[in-house]
């Protein structure tokens, strides 16, 4: 049996199972460490672990974090409407424009038979499908415990904008990130070490607990295991340290990467992957584009821009610019906020169900 053709494991597990377990083993090596007090109501801690507005999709929230509000937060108007909006804007990512980028995702990925631009097409479209997806739960995760007068840290910091895949990392899936680093990499010693081959080890073990906490599938091994090298190359080289003028070039190759990545993440078995990379670079295409190309990119191409466009940070140029003028920015919102439920309602009504991509982890 090949390489490729390994079994895939189906293992049934809770929804959210992998964020709710972080959750309680950050409370109980916080405690341990000193950084927050052991709590002696079971209410109070059952509160921090299912706590619903991200129970099963994130972002992971640490106790210290949260270890005050539990007890001392307050519900406030302003901190209710800005929730308010900042839900709206994550569900408009969600049902405006990752889910209409699924379906072509989903055209080209399950097709046996594809053109090059096909397959470029799909890959880019599950690229935003994915950022859309999840970073839209946070905003709603994050806007919801707002309302309640909770205050999360980010977990999305305009990732498609890195000159690096470390810089990616730093910006994509950040309460992760800072989990793995904080109880993983650091207590193996970090960067911070003797010698080049701990360095190697201790990045090693965090990637590849990266990839099986995405799933028990060799796809998601191999998608780990692809950052851990490509981590590895720019850390020995000191690739972000290096100055340089071809800062394009830089985005071109962490792009690159990133949209490679997401197609291994996405396929679902490694055979299927290879296929698909076959199809990119023309083996096994069925040409350089064909009818599916331009049937998948026309009606969808609206959202193919404005996915585009918001993965730079355009909206928070914008709230800069209008927080000059208090009462017109107030009234903006306002209308932008009616206008962006309105669409999701329609949306959601005459829409397919489309589940939240991060459930599955």
């Amino acid at each position: 049996m090949s390489f490729i053709h390994l079994p895939q494991t189906h293992i049934a597990l809770p929804i959210g199972i992998s964020f709710f377990t972080f959750q309680a083993m950050s409370y109980v090596i916080d405690v341990y460490r000193g950084k927050g007090k052991a709590q002696h109501s079971i209410i109070n801690i059952a509160l921090y672990i299912s706590l619903f507005p991200q129970l099963i999709a994130g972002p992971i929230v640490r106790y210290e974090t949260i270890a005050d509000q539990i007890e001392n937060r307050k519900e406030t108007w302003e901190g209710f409407c800005s929730g308010l909006f900042r839900f709206v804007i994550g569900l408009s990512k969600k049902v405006l424009i990752a889910n209409n980028l699924a379906l072509v995702a989903d055209t080209a990925f399950d097709g046996s038979e594809r053109s090059v631009a096909t397959a470029w097409l799909g890959a880019i479209a599950y690229t935003l499908q994915i950022y859309y997806d999840f970073s839209g739960y946070s905003d709603m995760a994050i806007g919801l415990g707002e309302v309640f007068g909770f205050r999360f840290l980010e977990n999305f910091n305009y990732p498609y904008i890195s000159r690096s895949v470390s810089e990616f990392w730093r910006r994509w899936h950040i309460s992760l990130g800072t989990w793995f680093r904080d109880y993983v990499y650091f207590p193996m010693g970090g960067s911070r070490v003797e010698t080049k081959r701990k360095l190697v080890r201790n990045l090693f073990v965090v990637w590849l607990l990266t990839g099986i906490w995405h799933g028990a599938q060799w796809t998601f091994l191999c998608w780990g295991l692809m950052y851990f090298v490509l981590l590895i190359l720019e850390k020995l080289s000191g690739f972000e340290k290096k100055k340089t003028k071809l800062i394009p070039l830089r985005y071109v190759y962490t792009m690159f990467f990133v949209v490679a990545g997401w197609v291994l993440f996405r396929a679902p078995t490694l055979g299927s992957a290879v296929r698909y990379y076959a199809s990119m670079i023309g083996i096994g295409a069925t040409g350089w584009h064909d009818a599916m190309t331009a049937q998948l990119l026309m009606p969808n191409l609206l959202f193919f821009v404005f996915g585009i466009l918001f993965s730079f940070p355009i909206i928070p140029k914008l709230k800069e610019a209008l927080s000059r003028f208090e009462k017109p920015a107030a009234v903006i919102r306002g209308v932008v906020l009616l206008c962006l439920l309105v669409l999701d309602m329609s949306s959601i009504i005459i829409g397919s169900y489309n589940p939240f991509i991060y459930f599955n982890f």
